[in-house]
């Protein structure tokens, strides 16, 4: 039987996320007091985000005459062909951030009964979230997982104490209508997320429990949906209260 050297795991970027976090969070309260709602805060952030992918697209297409002096033509062909794969790949992430927006940022939008010009409420970040709403989260958070994977085997207990903190990454204002807008992004992203549960989830073909055991779990569609939607927040918030090495960077190397 041959042994093949195990993979060498690649650098990985972890500096910037806790302090993009709180600076994702400054702005919408900035930009909450000064009237903009919560859809055209989110819109704002995601545009600038992929905008940020698309520099990084752009210098990464620079690569593609840098190979080794003096390198075979074959060698030269396979580094223009990782550099196009890399190119490609940026590009989708950041055309695919834009689309993400348009699904999430309807549901983010609170109706109001008469158009107003006072400046809207800085949003209000919440210390601890109550059972009921961890309870009715989970709820909703597992009739869309079963429905799509028909697995009922998960571990409730982790759910319940892994939505305690990852609901600290929803505002007060939007804790209360938060059911409502995971069901719409459930509907909005149903193929994507069969996708992801049909290939990492339970029985999918690259299914490693041990790895990344979010996707045997219901709660990973909430953790989906703020990866979306406040992704620099939810990492704050994870790596601050869940001992979980690796976890979330796993899950969203999965997800995205």
């Amino acid at each position: 039987m041959s042994h093949h050297p195990e993979r060498r795991k690649l650098p990985l970027i972890a500096v910037y996320g806790e302090t993009a976090a709180k600076a994702e969070q400054r702005v919408n309260e900035l930009l909450g007091a000064a009237g903009a709602s919560p859809a055209e805060v989110h819109t704002l952030i995601t545009a600038i985000q992929a905008g940020a992918v698309e520099g990084a697209q752009g210098e990464v297409i620079e690569l593609d005459v840098q190979a080794s002096s003096g390198s075979s033509d074959q060698v030269r062909e396979g580094w223009f062909r990782a550099v196009e794969a890399i190119a490609d790949r940026l590009a989708h992430i950041a055309d695919r951030t834009v689309q993400q927006v348009r699904a999430t940022a309807a549901a983010l939008e609170t109706p109001s009964l008469a158009p107003s010009r006072s400046p809207r409420p800085s949003p209000t970040p919440v210390d601890s979230v109550g059972e009921d709403q961890v309870h009715q989260v989970l709820e909703a958070a597992e009739r869309a997982f079963v429905s799509l994977t028909g697995y009922t085997g998960f571990d409730r207990d982790l759910s319940e104490e892994i939505l305690t903190v990852v609901l600290k990454c929803v505002s007060a204002e939007q804790q209360e209508g938060y059911v409502g807008q995971l069901e719409a992004f459930a509907d909005a992203n149903r193929g994507r997320l069969g996708d992801l549960y049909g290939k990492y989830g339970p029985g999918g073909k690259f299914a490693d429990e041990s790895r990344c055991y979010l996707t045997h779990q219901p709660e990973s569609l909430v953790v989906c949906e703020r990866l979306d939607t406040v992704p620099m927040w939810l990492n704050a918030v994870w790596n601050d209260e869940l001992d979980a090495e690796l976890t979330l960077e796993r899950f969203t190397d999965l997800w995205r």
